[in-house]
């Protein structure tokens, strides 16, 4: 027996048994995706110090934003809102190392026509349940100058094949 023939049953061994793991963990991390849940935006009334009570983001179409489904008076004495704390659910499986890009536009009511793009990008700490149920974890983000033009929201998980964006719009629009 040459010193050959064991060299290449070994290559063959240890070739057979990378290929049988490397599709049961893709297998795994397919079958257990994160995914987002929802995305809210609530409106910050800084007169009362409160938060309006409906969810003000609703899913994006597309143009026009019109008619708005809020109106917002910034500079008047009641009802003033110039800031928007968004809420993005995530479910998942503990101990992922996934991580939520989260993304909003606009144009500030400060400013007639540059647009702020914000874009954070956070990591998903799920933690493990007893179970082995789905968990859920919430990433806040605030939005300031808002009120008076369309905001658009996105938001996605990045680290995993098969990931959808969600995409949300507030209706803006303001005056006295």
């Amino acid at each position: 027996m040459s010193t050959r023939q064991p060299k290449q049953f070994l290559y063959l061994l240890l070739l057979s048994a990378l290929a049988f793991c490397v599709p049961t963990s893709t297998a795994n991390a397919q079958t257990n995706p994160n995914k987002i849940v929802s995305m809210k935006a609530q409106l910050f009334y800084e007169d009362k110090g409160t938060f309006s009570q409906e969810d003000a983001a609703e899913d994006d179409h597309g143009p026009p934003y019109s008619p708005p489904k809020f109106w917002n008076t910034p500079l008047h004495y009641e009802n003033r809102s110039t800031s928007v704390l968004v809420v993005v659910e995530v479910s998942g499986e503990g101990n992922s190392e996934r991580r939520l890009e989260f993304t909003a536009r606009y144009i500030p009511f400060t400013r007639a026509s540059k647009e702020i793009v914000v874009r954070r990008v956070v990591p998903v700490n799920i933690s493990i349940k007893a179970g082995a149920k789905p968990d859920h974890h919430f990433v806040g983000f605030w939005l300031y100058e808002t009120g008076c033009n369309p905001v658009k929201l996105s938001a996605r998980i990045l680290g995993q094949r098969r990931t959808a964006t969600v995409r949300k719009v507030i209706k803006f629009d303001c005056g006295e």
